[in-house]
């Protein structure tokens, strides 16, 4: 059964810029917008996914600006995914580079809601004969993927857009089957998301907290948890423990939306006195009295690997940066998901850790440190 998959209308934007346009796109002069006609890819592709999240982002000429003023672009290598999804978040849209994947990956990413601007070989011709007697490399060329259609739920073809510098090669809508893509394909994409919506939490978003707390516990922890307790956990468990805090004030906390929907909350503060869970410190310790804290984050189970739990997570990072000289947190030690996520973010582990005991059962959580 063959299901389309289509997450944006993204506007088409050509990177190939001649008389006829230059002043229409921003330039300073015909002679420096011809300079980039060749290698506007990324900024062409960005351009049509910020436009299609309803984001007002400028001409070419004006953003390949910003793109240069961002440290996006190096010569000798092209634009910079990392600061591309960087110059997304200024639009209020989730950005973040991925790295050797391949075809299924991008397929996920588009299935979970993203669009992405993927590297590909310019018209699909990995391995073919260039007029100069060379041969096309893969990858290197930047376009926006904003679809897919699958067949027994496998890709079949990727929707997108091709911009280039030739006239004839602009093509928009561009349905490319995953036979003709693979080759080309560098592995390397950014992904994007509109961002979702965060708001201060108040005391009556307690059992909203309380209930995302205990759906994802139920899910990250199985297995190093015990059971018995995974299994007992009420969706009003930490109701009365986020009331008192919010209430004192001894805690902040955030909620992160999916439109109407919280799906991600975390909580944090001055560097808390006592350890998680009464628990028992091993190793050096030290004085984190100047820290701040995020003392929990947690997503609905569905919400993973979605970039929610990073913009809490930069949100509350560099609220509390704002403030204190670092930040700190606690992660269970076999937790390796949350672990990489962390150390993806800055974080790094340090030698400390916390012995707690749950239903007679004792876990290690793991100190991480983020300085400035």
């Amino acid at each position: 059964m063959r299901k389309r998959i289509q997450l944006a209308d993204l506007p088409f934007y050509t990177q190939r810029m001649t008389a006829e346009n230059w002043q229409e796109e921003g330039f300073p002069s015909l002679a420096e917008a011809e300079s980039w006609s060749g290698r506007g890819c990324g900024i062409a592709s960005l351009r049509m996914v910020l436009d299609g999240f309803g984001c007002a982002c400028g001409r070419q000429g004006e953003m390949i600006s910003k793109g240069l003023a961002a440290g996006a672009y190096k010569e000798g290598v092209g634009w910079i995914h990392g600061k591309l999804a960087e110059m997304a978040g200024n639009y209020g849209v989730f950005g973040e580079a991925k790295r050797g994947k391949n075809l299924a990956d991008l397929q996920k990413d588009l299935e979970n809601g993203f669009v992405c601007i993927a590297s590909v070989t310019p018209y699909f011709r990995f391995g073919q004969q260039k007029p100069d007697g060379s041969f096309y490399g893969k990858g290197g060329h930047l376009v926006p993927v904003y679809g897919c259609e699958t067949e027994g739920g496998k890709a079949a073809y990727f929707l997108l857009h091709h911009p280039s510098m030739y006239a004839e090669y602009n093509v928009p809508h561009w349905a490319v089957a995953a036979e003709e893509l693979e080759p080309s394909f560098s592995g390397n994409y950014i992904r994007f998301r509109k961002a979702g919506t965060l708001r201060q939490a108040e005391v009556s978003d307690a059992l909203v907290m309380s209930r995302i707390y205990a759906e994802s516990w139920k899910v990250a922890f199985r297995g190093n948890v015990p059971d018995g307790f995974l299994d007992g956990l009420s969706e009003d468990h930490w109701v009365t423990f986020f009331e008192k805090a919010l209430t004192e004030g001894s805690l902040s906390a955030k909620l992160i939306f999916d439109k109407e929907r919280a799906v991600g909350a975390v909580a944090y503060g001055a560097a808390r006195t006592e350890l998680p869970a009464g628990g028992t410190l091993l190793g050096k310790g030290g004085d984190y009295s100047a820290f701040g804290e995020v003392t929990s984050l947690y997503l609905l189970p569905e919400y993973y690997d979605k970039g929610y739990g990073r913009e809490l997570l930069e949100s509350v990072r560099d609220e509390l940066l704002g403030t204190y000289e670092g930040v700190y947190l606690w992660v269970l030690r076999e937790n390796e998901r949350a672990r990489a996520f962390y150390e993806k973010l800055g974080f790094v582990p340090t030698e400390d850790a916390c012995l707690c005991d749950i239903n007679g059962k004792t876990l290690t959580d793991i100190r991480y440190v983020y300085h400035k």
